[in-house]
């Protein structure tokens, strides 16, 4: 089976390698919500694998990898192309560019990892299946991360999220992170290399058991830490989640925005707020500046639960000396009966929709005009402080404004363990695609990590209340408008991964690098050791 699928390969490899490589890219996106096919990666990534197998040329190996890349984007982050059609008349221009330049940017991540797995066999002369797909994982480990954190960083759609077909497989990111779950992914996708291949030496059937038992630890792991988690909620006590539903075009127009804030009033206020402790509403949910002496603190009130507060989005500015708008963030309020109590700025702003890198020449691509609508300013957002705990009456939350989320080291400071997650987004922009739901994947693998429990309200998107274990407990579907009371739930232990983060897996990472190359390594210790500068 194995050779004839290698037969196929060899020979679209003759006249469409780069399209194979695109195609085989494209399939991954499959795996990610809201199909979760975990199974097509065991068809895309042994093309890659294969790909990469022919000892061509750099520039041809950089351009199958790369292609691969392009392919794994334009599927996965499509979705990015339809915010623009918001103001279609002013953005639809920038599609084409959106659906070639982004994800043409990101592949070179997939271009490099494939010349460095290149270079990497032939140096140690690997010859075995298992010691190149370990070393393809930890290379396809070491660009993810390269890739959420260079450039400001891009953290969506790391493989490990592919996990998410199964809750219980998942429960591992508690002690290694999301990337753990990515090397592991690449590795049970690569079995079938291995396992159907009939000249597989007896190395490599020992490593296809071995790996194998390693996915049935990892399932029974997670089955029974959700079978042993003692989730109980807090007494009689509730959060109230409400998504307005407002679409993007209208949500920011001058003679809508006064019916949409009121729209959020009269949706908390629609059922009892008897055991209550917290309202939430969604990122820049009120359309307005707040601030204690604004004239829309009397309405916001409305919205408080008696023994609680508001928790809501909205645009927080810094003025100077002469009351004229110095800075403007993206922030989320914590408002009680005296005003508000508490705010946090987002820290992790998008490119080109909340700022503009060099803005000198990129200013027209500042698609996100809010601010100089509601404040005139002329500016881009200002980045906040970084991640923070605030304290409600009933409990303890990290504020998480969109796609903050999905930056997993960020959402945390030092030291600090929140009774949960509070994610305010709003995904209207992306309309009925795949991004939403990706969206919610990533926050179920935020509350499975830091074992902390999420709520998440979109303005238009998918709500949700998530669980310690990343199960969804309640939800509001996509572009429906609702209110929903949820039980308080609060955190459980300190997770190991929150504890020791990514420095347990690198450790890992090093003694599977020695064991593949110890003979190398040994061999290469010993010229060194008998040169002069060492005796």
């Amino acid at each position: 089976m194995l050779e004839k699928l290698k037969l196929k390969i060899n020979k679209l490899l003759q006249n469409y390698p780069k399209f194979l490589a695109i195609i085989s890219g494209s399939l991954c996106a499959l795996a990610f919500a809201p199909l979760n096919f975990f199974i097509v990666l065991l068809i895309s990534l042994p093309i890659l694998y294969f790909l990469l197998e022919e000892n061509n040329s750099k520039k041809d190996i950089f351009m199958r990898g790369f292609g691969f890349g392009f392919g794994y984007f334009l599927s996965g982050i499509y979705w990015i192309a339809i915010s623009l059609l918001v103001d279609a008349q002013k953005f639809a221009w920038l599609i084409p560019f959106a659906l070639t330049i982004i994800p043409g940017f990101l592949a070179l991540y997939f271009g490099f990892l494939a010349i460095a797995y290149r270079f990497i066999i032939n140096k140690v002369c690997l010859k075995f299946h298992y010691q190149k797909i370990l070393i393809l994982a930890i290379l396809w480990v070491i660009f993810e991360a390269l890739r959420s954190t260079l450039f400001s960083g891009f953290s969506w759609n790391l493989l490990g999220y592919a996990w998410l077909f199964s809750i219980y497989s998942s429960q591992s990111a508690s002690l290694f992170g999301v990337y753990f779950l990515s090397f592991l992914a690449v590795i049970s996708a690569l079995l079938p290399v291995i396992l159907f291949d009939k000249k597989t030496i007896k190395a490599d059937k020992n490593f296809a058991f071995i790996a194998i038992f390693i996915l049935l630890i990892n399932f029974t792991f997670g089955f029974f830490t959700i079978k042993n988690s003692n989730i109980i909620p807090h007494s009689q006590d509730k959060i109230r989640l409400v998504q307005a539903n407002i679409k993007q075009e209208i949500k920011w127009k001058e003679d809508e925005r006064y019916n949409n804030f009121l729209k959020h009033i009269e949706l908390t206020r629609s059922m009892p707020l008897d055991n209550v402790k917290a309202v939430i509403w969604a990122e820049t949910s009120t359309p307005y500046i707040i601030e204690n002496d604004s004239k829309i603190m009397p309405l916001l009130k409305l919205a408080i639960p008696k023994d609680g507060e508001l928790i809501t989005g909205g645009l927080r500015v810094e003025r100077s000396n002469k009351n004229e708008i110095s800075k403007v963030f993206n922030s989320v309020f914590m408002i009680n009966a005296q005003g508000v109590n508490a705010t946090y700025d987002k820290h992790h702003l998008v490119p080109f929709g909340e700022y503009v890198p060099l803005q000198r020449f990129f200013s027209f691509l500042f698609i996100d005009e809010i601010i100089d609508k509601i404040t005139g300013s002329g500016m881009g957002f200002s980045a906040g402080n970084g991640a923070q705990t605030l304290e409600a009456k009933h409990f303890t939350f990290n504020p998480l404004i969109c796609y903050e989320v999905i930056f997993s080291r960020e959402v945390v400071a030092k030291n600090q363990h929140p009774d949960l997650f509070i994610n305010v987004t709003n995904d209207a922009w992306f309309g009925n695609s795949s991004g939403p739901y990706q969206h919610l994947a990533i926050s179920q693998m935020r509350a499975i990590e830091y074992l902390t429990p999420l709520i998440r309200v979109a303005g238009t998107g998918i709500s949700a209340s998530i669980d310690s274990n990343g199960n969804i407990v309640e939800k509001i579907d996509l572009n429906q408008e609702a209110v929903v009371d949820v039980e308080l739930l609060k955190k459980g232990n300190y997770s190991f991964y929150h504890q020791y983060g990514n420095i347990s897996l690198i450790f890992i990472f090093i003694l599977i690098w020695f064991f593949i190359a110890k003979n190398f390594i040994i061999k290469y210790s010993k010229k060194l050791l008998n040169k002069k500068c060492f005796k």
